[in-house]
């Protein structure tokens, strides 16, 4: 038998796993339908934000794509990842935004809620743009790094930095955001950072 966190949890507790229904698809944005909802059944407080529940199902499946030193570390970062993308989309409602997709470089399109989060993002946390200067200083300061000229360097490390800049946005964004959320069963800081 595989070794799973719904088999783990079970053994913790000596019980025998529980039996789930297996459907096709990957559960993320693709076109095939998500698989069956699944429990992480330890004695773990319900989370919510202002109100509303985020479902053990939804966490028990979000869980997957989170790292932890233990199952209840992972679960909670898989909680507060539900939590985050809960207030993003409250905050599209409330900006009335609809969505417009965008297709990658390899062709691939969003999903309508992946480009309203996109959108939001856009409109309420845009990075600071680096500048040629900036760009200037990373090519200096790692010259042994680069084979080609500054002028076929700088795109290359203007993508980077913005990528950097777009990261350090959208957490300092979604960090004010869950401070100024009512969030129950999860232990979140509410360090009074900008």
């Amino acid at each position: 038998m595989a070794t799973t966190i719904i088999n783990t949890l079970a053994a913790r507790k000596g019980e025998r796993p529980p039996i789930l229904e297996e459907t096709s698809g990957c559960g993320g944005s693709c076109s095939t339908p998500p698989a069956a909802p699944a429990r992480l059944a330890f004695d773990a407080p319900p989370v919510s934000v202002d109100g509303v529940r985020i479902e053990e199902a939804d966490i028990a499946r979000e869980v997957q794509h989170h790292e932890g030193a233990s199952i209840e570390e992972a679960r909670a970062a898989a909680a507060r990842a539900l939590i985050i993308r809960h207030l993003l989309l409250r905050r599209v409602q409330e900006l009335a935004i609809t969505p417009a997709p965008e297709q990658d470089a390899l062709g691939r399109w969003e999903s309508d809620e992946e480009a309203l989060i996109r959108q939001v993002l856009e409109i309420e946390a845009p990075p600071v743009r680096p500048t040629t200067d900036e760009c200037r200083r990373v090519y200096d300061a790692r010259r042994a790094m680069f084979a080609l000229e500054f002028a076929v360097a700088e795109p290359v490390i203007r993508d980077r930095l913005t990528a950097r800049a777009w990261m350090a946005a959208s957490a300092a964004y979604t960090a004010r955001l869950m401070r100024a959320a009512t969030i129950e069963g999860l232990e979140v800081r509410k360090e009074a950072r900008p």
